[in-house]
Formats: C-alpha cells, structure tokens, sequence
C-alpha cells in the first residue's frame, strides 16, 4: 500500500486529505471535513454561497500604501464585531490617513498563537480566537492597534425592545487588554475604547477624545465617520441584494436553500468548519440570515424581550422561512453562548408553529462534522416527507371537493 498527503483546497477548511492506493489499483481517502472529499470541483460550485459572499465581501478592502498613509499604520484584528463592522472602521481609518492591517484568516495555528492567554475555557471559541488574532498583528510588527468594545448596533427594527450586542462582543477588548501582557511588554498602543456606533454625535465626540495624540480635527473626523457610515450601509444593502438574487437563481433553477443563521462571526471558515460547503454538497443554496431578514416580518408580541441586534435578525429569517416552503433554517450556535439559549427556544417555537422543522448545530473548536452531517441529512428527510404530507392533504381536500 503506498500512502501520501496533500492539502485540499477547494474550501476553507484546507483539509489534510491522506490517500492510500491499494495493489489492485483501489484508492482511499480520508481526512477530508466536507463531502467533496479529493480535492475536486464541487459540481454544486455555482450555487449562491452568501457566507462565502459576505466574507470576501467584508475584508476584501486594499489599504493605503504606507507611501501613501502620512499616519503610519494600524492594526484592527479580524475578530467578534469585526464580521459586522469592519467596513465602517477600514473606512474610517483610511479616510484619516492610515493604512490598515487586518489580522490573518483565522486558523488552528493562528488560535494556538494566543492560546496561553484565554483566562476561560468554557467561553466560546470565537472569542478565544481574539487572542491569536492579536498576537498575529503584534508578530506583524504593529505598534497600534484599534479594537473596541460596542455596546449597541443600530437599531434595524423599531419594533425590537433594543439593540444590544452580546456580553462578549461588547467587552472583550477589556479581556484581551487585561489579560495579554504582551501588549505592554512590546508597548502596543492598544486602543480598546467604548464607543456608540449607533450615534453620530456622541461617536464623533467620543473618537475626538480617544484620538487625541493623533492630532485629527473635528471636521476631519467627521467626514470620516460620514464616508463609514455611508461604506457600512453600503455593505448591508449588498448583502441584502445577494439574497434576493439567490431566492431568483433557486426559483428560476428550482433549487432549495437553507438559511444558516447565526451570528456574523459564523462566516469565518474557521468557526463554521465547512458546514456551509457541507450544505452546498447536497444541491442546496446557502443565505444568511441578514441576507433575508428584511423580507421577513416579526409577528410580535414575541415571547421573548427582543433586546439583541442579531437575535432580531434571527427571528426575523425565521419567519422569512416559515412562509417559504422551498428554504429550510438550520441556526449555529456556539458553545459556551449564553444569549443564545434565548434564541433557541424562540426560533424553534416560530418554525414549528408553522409545521416547519427547527435544526440547531452547536459548534466548538472541534471541527469533526460527523453530527452536523447527520443534521443535515435528518433534516432534509425530515422535508421531504412533510412535502409529501402536504401533497397527499391537498389530494384528499380537491377529491372531498369533487365529490
């Protein structure tokens, strides 16, 4: 038997694929995290992918050329309120003369870069990612980098009780700043400040006063914030015009889509382990929740205080789903969310009061996809048989009418 390895690259996952070819000219594979397996082209690749739209669409900005940014560079790490927000502060910073770094993709051996650092294991994986992704800017050479702490999002829907961001999005920046050293060691200006993003007025005050040493005006702050503003809605409008196009392409191709709906942080390849490119192995189309929540419409009261920006947008999709009988929802949670156990509950009672299936992957740093498979598949049967029902009811109502 001669074995060797290569790595695949057909997704994110980058899987280590070993194969074994046997005397009588038989190959094996193993190693592979999605159904694709050996490396090839996905028959399903033209399928709308809005996880895969949205992260090339979040972090594909060029930066200033240092020639060209007369305030030398800064770090922003591509973490948590990062996968909301980034738009917003890569344009910020770019108008005021800086060339921005990003971090790196996310990655095991990024996540093993600030490993020693994580002051809990029971908090979720996403936010243990932060701690690599800091160490990644810190071993890039930066001497200045920008993460803060955002208590609020805009409020999308007016009816929602409020527009919090989680406990963790919020104050992590606190986490990292107390808990690696290293930033004072190497003397990193860390800028971790609390800001109101939802508040013109009060962010620009509240930049003016965290920037000081930068010696920015007033005026040129605020035609900064204007041009993010303006950057970020233009982000949220292309995804919402992505997801209408991919609803088109599966009624025009009649085609069925899930809606992985989670938190913006779900697309990163490396918190999702390929769970979208496993949904895409099976002839399915992938949205977003934020790519569908504004063709969904929130029948409240709800039984829940409706106080989270991305739980709305949840509920929101769920609704969207249940009057949409060719799309199914299937939500990821992260082990370790504490709001989410609020947004299970929720979810699940709208999708079943409308005779809809409710499916939940939790997700960790183990990227096995074994459970997730069988979810998928479970699901998928699941439909297909409720289709039936309803096919084989609507037979005996029009027979009960002819007679």
């Amino acid at each position: 038997t001669k074995t060797t390895n290569y790595r695949c690259n057909g997704c994110g996952n980058n899987c280590l694929i070993t194969t074994h070819r046997f005397p009588n000219d038989r190959v094996y594979h193993t190693g592979n995290r999605c159904e694709r397996g050996i490396g090839a082209v996905s028959p399903n690749a033209k399928l709308p992918n809005l996880y895969a739209y949205k992260y090339q669409r979040l972090f594909d900005y060029k930066p200033l050329p240092l020639s060209q940014a007369p305030r030398g560079t800064i770090g922003i790490p591509r973490v948590l309120n990062m996968y909301e927000d980034y738009p917003f502060w890569f344009t910020l910073f770019t108008r005021l003369g800086y060339s921005v770094v990003l971090s790196g993709r996310s990655s095991r051996r990024l996540y093993e870069l600030g490993m020693e650092t994580i002051p809990s294991d029971s908090i979720c994986y996403p936010a243990k990612l932060v701690h690599g992704h800091i160490m990644d800017l810190i071993n890039k050479g930066i001497t200045k980098i920008f993460y803060p702490c955002i208590p609020y999002n805009k409020l999308e829907d007016p009816a929602a009780d409020n527009c919090y961001n989680c406990p963790i999005v919020t104050s992590y920046p606190e986490n990292i700043n107390a808990n690696m050293e290293v930033l004072r060691t190497k003397k990193i200006k860390f800028i971790h400040p609390f800001l109101p993003l939802h508040h013109r007025s009060r962010l620009i005050q509240r930049l003016s006063e965290e920037l000081k040493d930068e010696q920015i005006s007033k005026a040129e702050l605020a035609g900064a914030v204007d041009a993010a503003y303006a950057e970020l809605a233009r982000y949220h409008e292309d995804v919402k015009w992505q997801g209408e196009a991919a609803l088109a392409y599966m009624a025009e191709n009649n085609v069925k889509g899930i809606v992985l709906a989670g938190r913006p942080y779900h697309i990163d390849p490396e918190i999702n382990h390929g769970i979208p490119e496993l949904i895409l192995s099976y002839g399915l189309a992938v949205l977003s929740e934020d790519s569908v929540r504004h063709l969904g419409h929130i029948a409240r009261p709800l039984r829940v205080v409706d106080q989270w920006t991305y739980h709305t947008r949840l509920y929101a999709a769920a609704y969207f789903v249940a009057g949409h009988p060719n799309v199914e929802l299937i939500q990821l949670n992260s082990f370790g969310c504490g709001p989410d156990a609020i947004t299970i509950d929720q979810v699940k009672e709208i999708l079943e009061t409308h005779n809809r299936i409710y499916t939940v992957i939790k997700l960790d740093e183990v990227s096995n996809l074994g459970a997730a498979r069988i979810r998928v598949r479970s699901l998928l049967a699941a439909a297909t048989d409720r289709a039936r029902e309803e096919i084989a009811l609507q037979q005996v109502q029009v027979a009960a009418t002819c007679t």
